[in-house]
């Protein structure tokens, strides 16, 4: 197993996840969110949803009707996101569009907050 492989990155996160929200950080948001970690696929994409790099691993952090936290060793300033999960149960993907709200150093990772922006169907996904 390679050392960023999301497997190894799930379990350090799940530990990292439970740190964080012990230390009472991140208090801004309108909707609650779960706190979850599980990996995620994401790629930078712009306006007209053409990708601007490659995808990379992630892992969430929390998440919301309103929007999803990740962690990840890329500093993500700004812009627009596809984020694609897998549902654990079904193994059915989905893919939504977000845009970066705010990325914080958190150690070794950054903390990227983003707001939902839609689903991507498949006509959208290219």
């Amino acid at each position: 197993m390679r050392e960023s492989s999301p497997e190894v990155i799930t379990t350090f996160m799940q530990q990292v996840v439970v740190e964080y929200h012990n230390y009472g950080m991140g208090h801004r948001r309108s909707e609650p969110r779960e706190a979850v970690a599980v990996p995620v696929v994401v790629q930078q994409v712009d306006s007209s949803l053409e990708p601007l790099d490659e995808p990379f691993d992630a892992v969430t952090r929390d998440i919301s009707t309103g929007g999803i936290g990740l962690f990840h060793l890329r500093e993500i300033k700004s812009g627009l996101i596809k984020v694609t999960m897998t549902a654990p149960e079904t193994h059915e993907q989905m893919t939504l569009l977000a845009r970066v709200e705010h990325c914080t150093k958190c150690g070794g990772f950054y903390i990227i907050g983003c707001r939902f922006a839609r689903v991507l169907f498949d006509a959208d996904r290219r």
